[in-house]
C-alpha cells in the first residue's frame, strides 16, 4: 500500500529560504552501484533489509572505479556547499538577533559595536552568495559568489556517469581555499566582534547574541 521511490541520491547539500543560483544543483550525488540496507522504524520496530544498486547495462565504458571517484568528489562538494550555505544560514540568523537589542535599548554604544558587527557580517555573506540575486534571471546582471560555483562544479561533477575531468579537483581546490578565507573571517567576527556587542548587551541588562546551533554536517 505504501511505496518510497529512492532516486538513489544521498542527502541534498544546506539550502536556506530564497536562495537563487545559476546553472547550478544542491542535489546529492548519485550512489554507486554496490551493495546497501534498508532500515525502517514503524511503531518503534526497526527491520533491515538487504538493497542492490545494479550499474546501466548500457554503459560499458566507465569503470567502477571512475564512478567511485566521481561520488567521492561529488560528496566532498556537496559538503563544501553545505558550508557555504551554513555560514550564511548562520549570518542571517546573528543579523536578525543583533537587530532585535536595537529596538530596545537607545544606548548609543550598544548601536555603535551592533552596527560594526552587522556590516562585518554582511561583508562575509555577500562575499559568499550573491545577496541581489532576487529573481532567476538576477545571476545574468550580478557576478556569481563563491556558493554558486561550488554548486555548478557539483552540476558538472555529478551529471553523467564517469570520471570527472581532470580540471574539477583544482578547481575544487581553489573555491575551497576561497570559501576558507571567508569562514575565518566569519569566525574573527565571532571570536572578537560577537563578545564585545555581548558585553554592551549585558551592561544594559539584555540577552546575549548566540550563534545558532549548527544542524548539518
Amino acid at each position: 500500500i505504501h511505496t518510497l521511490n529512492w532516486d538513489l541520491r544521498t542527502e541534498g547539500a544546506t539550502t536556506f529560504p530564497g536562495m537563487i543560483l545559476w546553472g547550478a544543483t544542491t542535489a546529492g550525488p548519485v550512489v554507486v552501484p554496490g551493495s546497501y540496507q534498508v532500515k525502517m522504524t514503524v511503531d518503534g520496530k526497526t527491520e533491515t533489509r538487504a538493497l542492490t544498486v545494479r550499474r546501466n547495462p548500457l554503459i560499458t565504458d566507465v569503470t567502477l572505479t571512475d564512478m567511485q571517484e566521481q561520488f567521492a568528489l561529488a560528496t566532498q562538494i556537496r559538503d563544501k556547499l553545505s558550508e557555504a550555505n551554513d555560514a550564511v544560514v548562520q549570518i542571517r540568523d546573528l543579523k536578525k538577533q543583533v537587530a532585535d537589542p536595537l529596538t530596545k535599548s537607545p544606548h548609543a554604544a550598544l548601536k555603535s559595536v551592533a552596527d560594526t558587527l552587522a556590516k562585518r557580517l554582511s561583508a562575509v555573506e555577500e562575499s559568499i552568495y550573491q545577496v541581489r540575486n532576487q529573481s532567476g534571471q538576477d545571476p545574468l546582471n550580478f557576478p556569481i559568489k563563491v556558493n554558486n560555483r561550488l554548486g555548478t562544479l557539483l552540476r558538472t561533477v555529478s551529471t553523467g556517469d564517469g570520471k570527472p575531468i581532470a580540471s574539477a579537483r583544482p578547481i575544487f581546490n581553489d573555491l575551497s581555499a576561497e570559501l576558507k578565507v571567508e569562514t575565518d573571517r566569519l569566525q574573527k567576527v565571532l571570536t572578537v566582534d560577537l563578545p564585545k556587542l555581548n558585553a554592551e548587551l549585558a551592561r544594559v541588562g539584555l540577552e546575549a547574541v548566540k550563534p545558532a546551533a549548527k544542524t548539518i554536517s
